[in-house]
């Protein structure tokens, strides 16, 4: 009986230490994805078409959280130094009275942003399903990431192996309540990313017909062929 119950309590000691070191050999690998297009500051950015702002919540529906909040004012600095023309927003909107892009955007105009520069995506899920919608719906060939260090290297992974050209710009502005919370999450998040993207294959909950971002230089490019047309 002992042996039996030494050898269960070896298994089970083995079982879960095959585990924790799979999830660590994991983040490693996901890790890795992020030592390239890294920046700390909008300054350093070439001028980008689009880029993409992550939901995090917001408070009593309506109100971006302190995470969101600088994600939006650093995409905003972006935006106002003409270093961005278009923004992205996604979040979740899978409830009628809780609606994260409209909040999203409601700030960003608040900031000055032009409303007609702002794209909604409302079927947010994951990271996964943002990024895979940013190339399947919106045609996004080159984009912008704006999120804060925790989250935007599982971000740059994904966004690599879809194997669209992108650039990272972290929004770390301050320190947030919970924020070791959030660093362990990531060990599981990280995982999951690994999962939907080696293993699974996996794709978003929903795609729909594709939207068309236009930029300032097809709307130019559309006047000026409108006014060749009138003369």
């Amino acid at each position: 009986m002992k042996k039996k119950l030494l050898h269960l309590t070896l298994f089970i000691f083995l079982f879960f230490w095959l585990i924790a070191v799979s999830i660590y050999a994991i983040n490693f690998y996901v890790l890795s994805f992020s030592k390239i297009n890294y920046f700390y500051d909008v300054e350093w950015l070439e001028k980008n078409y689009v880029w993409l702002v992550f939901w995090a919540s917001i408070i009593k529906n309506k109100t971006p959280s302190d995470i969101l909040k600088d994600r939006l004012k650093v995409a905003y600095k972006a935006y106002h130094e003409w270093k961005i023309e278009k923004i992205i927003v996604s979040g979740d909107n899978s409830h009628s009275d809780y609606n994260e892009p409209f909040a999203m955007k409601k700030y960003l105009v608040e900031l000055w942003v032009d409303e007609d520069d702002i794209y909604l995506d409302y079927a947010w899920f994951d990271t996964y399903d943002s990024l895979y919608r940013a190339k399947m719906v919106f045609w996004v060939e080159k984009l912008v990431l704006f999120t804060q260090d925790f989250h935007l290297k599982r971000a740059m992974y994904i966004w690599q192996k879809l194997w669209i050209k992108t650039l990272w710009v972290e929004t770390n502005l301050q320190k947030y309540m919970n924020e070791s919370y959030y660093n362990r999450r990531e060990l599981l998040a990280r995982l999951k990313a690994f999962l939907d993207v080696e293993i699974f294959k996996s794709k978003p909950k929903f795609l729909w017909e594709k939207i068309e971002i236009v930029t300032d230089e097809k709307i130019n490019e559309a006047k000026k062929w409108i006014l060749e047309k009138t003369k």
